[in-house]
């Protein structure tokens, strides 16, 4: 199943074309509930700080969460789009089952799932993303630093809209379920989708707060408050 999805990604996506790998992994892999344990988050904090040149203790821990949760979310969107928009398939990432590997840099570079639950049927859809990964994640964030959960729905939301549009818009409309979830159409998973709920057509409604990070630019057309120049507060509890 996961082969099927790395030979189906776009060249505009390679980059993460192989974010998802079914096996246990080398020694460093982490099994994501053990972030919970917040001596393990700090940990995984600290390396992706290291490589950024930051301390996590003399920056807004929130932006920095967000930051991170970017570099997280983008391996992880690309595969399972493809999976949905191209196999019509979802992948079996549940958050209790998945580990996570960095790079040497300490950004999240793969996702590992056992390879006896590859080809386990999982909640179908975007939806089931949303709620067999996305929420315990987000959920994560928030125990761990305080961050409010719209900026981490955000930066899931603008990933998974990115992703679906270098997959084709007539692509992914052609799967209601995954459009409407992202906020594409209207109906009840529009309605229910935490993701379409985090977006205005394209553009996030919440500041990621990521130009409060020395060095980090924000996100451009898509920051909410370009045109202000102020930061929105958006990581407030």
């Amino acid at each position: 199943m996961i082969q099927d999805v790395v030979s189906r990604v776009p060249d505009s996506l390679g980059a993460y074309r192989e974010g998802v790998a079914a096996g246990p992994g080398g020694p460093g892999a982490t099994p994501l509930v053990a972030l919970r344990d917040p001596a393990v988050f700090e940990a995984t904090l600290a390396a992706f700080g290291a490589g950024l040149g930051v301390c996590p203790g003399a920056v807004d821990r929130r932006a920095l969460v967000s930051y991170w949760s970017q570099f997280y979310l983008a391996p992880l969107a690309t595969p399972v789009m493809t999976a949905l928009v191209r196999l019509r398939r979802p992948l079996p990432l549940a958050f209790a089952t998945t580990s996570l590997e960095l790079d040497a840099a300490g950004r999240p570079a793969r996702f590992l799932v056992p390879q006896e639950i590859e080809h386990e049927d999982r909640p179908a859809g975007l939806a089931g993303l949303v709620e067999d990964h996305l929420r315990p994640f987000v959920e994560l964030c928030r125990e761990q630093c305080g961050i409010a959960p719209r900026v981490i729905w955000g930066n899931a939301a603008v990933i998974l809209d990115y992703v679906a549009r270098q997959l084709g818009e007539p692509e992914t409309l052609a799967c209601p379920e995954v459009a409407a979830c992202l906020g594409w159409c209207g109906g009840p998973p529009c309605a229910r989708s935490p993701l379409a709920q985090a977006l205005c057509g394209a553009r996030r409604r919440t500041c990621c707060l990521r130009q409060r990070l020395p060095g980090v630019a924000s996100c451009g057309p898509l920051c909410p408050v370009k045109e202000s120049g102020a930061c929105c507060g958006a990581g407030a509890a």
